[in-house]
């Protein structure tokens, strides 16, 4: 596919829906009405387009959950009952999914279930089975029943891969879900350099709105670090970052095919690789400054080792990441620095964010994370083997400033951590943890063996999401496991059609 017929009037389209649901979620925080009528609206139209055709369905759930982060964009809330519209988008798309499955039986005497005729089907089935026992195992260790629910409920997630399986079969429908992704990071990217011009001038009552409704929506998290600069975080920005991988691998592609000279960098990859590497350096997540380096040394070395890139273009593909480096740093230093209206602070770029990659023992949040580890660790080997059941609490000390309002000592007792990898092995033990890195691998080595450069973008992607995963949690969330199932689908689709899917 090129560049020319990606841009077609569903980009555009689709483009408008994503600033359209955005805008009417902020004003659904001014008037509740609002709010109401458009979580109705679009669970009832996203019902009878899934219906007409599931695809249509599924490309708004998608949407969604690649903007949405937590998934409250637009929510119902009735009694102290609060259903987010993620959680409705997803019991539909599987209802209806069923519901055409059981109708296909009953017409046809025959189990049409593409996910079963995968070749990852015995791989997620043992993960099934042992998340499975992670349910039963918290039950028999006598978990809270809530902490239990809400740990598993994300886990549940993984039932998506029969729907997704089902659509992604067709090329046409990967090439639409690629452009919804292609549009929600670069819509993400607009959105966070909205958000740090904002929370960099005097806009102070508008400011205080906006903040309410990044909080209330669940979109992310806004901290001031210095005057005149605020961390803008979302959780879906893992996305930017494996859409980074993806879009500079597209931009690999036109170097190694030579169609790629100092004169046309300024092309629309250039400019989505701008707009990514400006929000992931705003997020300020060590995280994914660590996915970035991981990432980056990967495509290093396919490049070298795989693709055989001469010397020549391996230099001219080093400058124009350079290139994408300094003008998304200077993207971010115009916007927060901005004159109209004046900036509300100056700060020192330099030391700022040296002192954030360099601060892990001084800083609260890297602070506590590293004094969760040792009775993390000691909780992990009570159980190592099968590990302890959703819903397993720990214990330790912290210094975040909210936890220190409510505790003089500092004591905070979770089932959610920041090692990501570690919660795996609490709850589901060795043998969890193995099946889900055996899972990763695999996808990863079909990645890149399958040759196309789709194929090859997406395994980074998942090698990415596992290096943040070792210190933000992503693979027990729905935004890290949609992932791992759209990319198990997308290589899983790429062996089977006739021209390579680029």
């Amino acid at each position: 596919m090129t560049i020319n017929n990606f841009f077609d009037k569903n980009f555009r389209l689709i483009f408008l829906l994503i600033i359209f649901a955005e805008i009417l979620s902020f004003l659904g925080y001014y008037f509740q009405i609002i709010n109401n009528i458009a979580f109705f609206i679009i669970i009832i139209l996203t019902a009878v387009l899934a219906f007409y055709r599931l695809e249509y369905g599924l490309f708004i759930m998608l949407g969604e959950l690649f903007i949405g982060s937590f998934g409250y964009l637009f929510y119902f809330e009735s009694g102290g009952f609060k259903i987010s519209i993620r959680i409705a988008l997803w019991l539909i798309i599987m209802s209806i999914w069923l519901a055409k499955i059981l109708l296909n039986l009953v017409k046809t005497k025959q189990l049409n279930i593409i996910f079963l005729k995968s070749k990852y089907f015995n791989y997620f089935f043992i993960l099934f089975i042992i998340i499975a026992w992670g349910a039963v195992n918290g039950f028999i260790n006598k978990n809270s029943f809530g902490n239990l629910f809400f740990d598993f409920d994300n886990w549940i997630y993984f039932l998506t891969v029969f729907p997704i399986f089902q659509v992604l079969r067709d090329e046409k429908n990967l090439k639409i879900i690629k452009q919804i992704f292609i549009l929600a990071i670069s819509w993400l990217s607009i959105k966070t350099l909205l958000l740090a011009y904002f929370f960099s001038h005097e806009y102070d009552y508008f400011s205080l709105d906006l903040y309410r409704w990044v909080r209330l929506s669940g979109a992310g998290e806004i901290t001031s670090v210095v005057p005149g600069f605020s961390r803008i975080f979302m959780q879906s920005h893992i996305f930017v970052l494996i859409g980074f991988f993806i879009l500079l691998f597209y931009l690999l592609k036109k170097i190694i095919d030579g169609s790629s000279t100092f004169k046309n960098f300024f092309s629309p990859y250039f400019l989505f690789l701008t707009l990514s590497l400006a929000a992931i350096i705003i997020s300020f997540s060590r995280s994914f400054w660590l996915g970035l380096a991981a990432g980056g040394l990967v495509v290093w070395l396919i490049a070298i080792f795989k693709l055989k890139i001469n010397l020549k273009k391996f230099i001219l593909f080093n400058l124009s990441v350079l290139s994408v480096i300094i003008f998304s740093l200077i993207l971010i230093a115009i916007v927060v620095k901005f004159p109209l209206p004046s900036p509300s602070g100056g700060f020192n770029a330099v030391n700022l964010f040296e002192n954030r990659a360099t601060a892990i023992s001084g800083e609260a949040g890297a602070s506590s994370r590293w004094q969760l580890l040792p009775p993390l660790w000691h909780k992990i080997k009570t159980s190592p083997l099968i590990g302890r059941g959703f819903g397993t609490t720990v214990t330790y000390k912290s210094n975040d400033p909210r936890i220190l309002a409510t505790s003089s000592k500092g004591e905070y007792t979770t089932y959610a951590f920041e090692w990501g990898w570690l919660d795996v092995w609490l709850k589901l033990g060795l043998l969890g943890l193995l099946a889900y890195l055996i899972l990763f691998a695999k996808i990863i080595f079909d990645g890149l063996k399958n040759g196309s450069y789709l194929a090859l973008a997406l395994g980074i992607g998942l090698i990415v999401l596992a290096a943040v995963n070792m210190f933000s949690p992503y693979v027990n969330h729905p935004l890290g496991i949609s992932y791992l199932i759209i990319a198990a689908a997308m290589i899983d689709s790429c062996a089977n059609f006739k021209s390579p899917v680029y």
